[in-house]
């Protein structure tokens, strides 16, 4: 949850103080339990790792956590940097170059970590993210969105809820094995915005941890596009990526690696975008975000991928 304050000053002379902020916290009992630990580690990411990043992303005025649990954070008004600050959403309409400069960014940013000694205290990020995700495969719930609108999509990609989870648990087994840097962790359409020039910048930091690149490569082309825009442009876009990977550490995975963790990454998109509670944003944008995320299962073969089919 975040609230803008618009704030006044006995005196500001001198002083280079913002005329508003951006508090995010959990500001009601029972959401802030159900999230705590995601609040908590954008708190933490703050404070320990953004003043180590070369990205665009909100300035930090405060930083804090406690034992309530809570996690704070006093965030830069975006809308009063020069020029328009455009600011996407699940399901905004965004060209294939602005995910191609998204990419570029987060390479620079996968490039900086990739192997870094430091990724192990971040590790056990992940789990709050995981653990949500398992629970959403539970047989009721599964249940439930079988009978959405699209959920005859979802049976089709994973088959029932003891497959569907199952295929979490071997993408998991998979990328855990695998060279880690620092990831974004919730690289989804919505959490970027665009500077006048075009610039990307990168918002909630919530889920971020120490994985494998494909997490966050795969997440963004998935949710940013349209289904035809993806099919489309998706290869050209991996390759756009590891090009700047490549550029910015002398080194990339080969293409065909890439290729088939994307695919495989599609189980992590059915889990986030397409099972998550309808009653979790407007049911429209959850139900055609879901619907997104399905057809890139299906056409990918998500459990093929994985290596789950006989």
């Amino acid at each position: 949850m975040s609230a803008c304050f618009v704030l006044t000053y006995s005196d500001r002379a001198g002083h280079d103080l913002p005329e508003s902020v951006y508090v995010k916290g959990g500001f009601d009992d029972k959401w802030r339990k159900r999230v705590y630990q995601a609040l908590q580690q954008e708190a933490l990411f703050y404070n320990e790792v953004a003043p180590d990043i070369d990205l665009n992303i909100p300035g930090a005025y405060y930083a804090a956590i406690n034992d309530a649990p809570q996690g704070i954070v006093v965030l830069e008004d975006l809308r009063l940097r020069p020029g328009d600050v455009r600011f996407a959403s699940s399901l905004a309409h965004v060209s294939e170059d602005d995910v191609a400069a998204v990419l570029e960014n987060i390479a620079k940013l996968h490039a900086q970590w990739w192997g870094d000694p430091r990724l192990n205290q971040y590790e056990s990020w992940r789990e709050p993210q995981r653990i949500f995700l398992k629970y959403l495969y539970r047989p009721s719930h599964w249940d439930e969105l079988v009978a959405c609108k699209h959920g005859e999509l979802l049976e089709r990609a994973l088959v029932d809820s003891a497959t569907a989870k199952r295929s979490l648990e071997t993408l998991w087994d998979m990328m855990d094995s695998r060279p880690r840097t620092f990831l974004h962790g919730d690289l989804h359409g919505g959490n970027i915005f665009y500077e006048a020039d075009g610039r990307p910048g990168f918002l909630d930091w919530q889920l971020c941890f120490a994985g494998n690149y494909a997490h966050d490569m795969s997440w963004i082309i998935v949710t940013a596009l349209n289904v035809e825009q993806r099919r489309k442009h998706e290869r050209d876009l991996i390759k756009h990526y590891l090009g700047a990977l490549g550029a910015h550490r002398g080194d990339a995975p080969k293409f065909d690696d890439a290729w088939l963790s994307y695919r495989q990454n599609m189980a992590h998109a059915l889990a986030s975008y397409g099972a998550v509670p309808r009653d979790m944003g407007a049911p429209d944008i959850v139900e055609r975000s879901a619907e997104r995320v399905f057809h890139a299962a299906l056409d990918h073969d998500v459990l093929d991928a994985l290596g789950m089919k006989n």
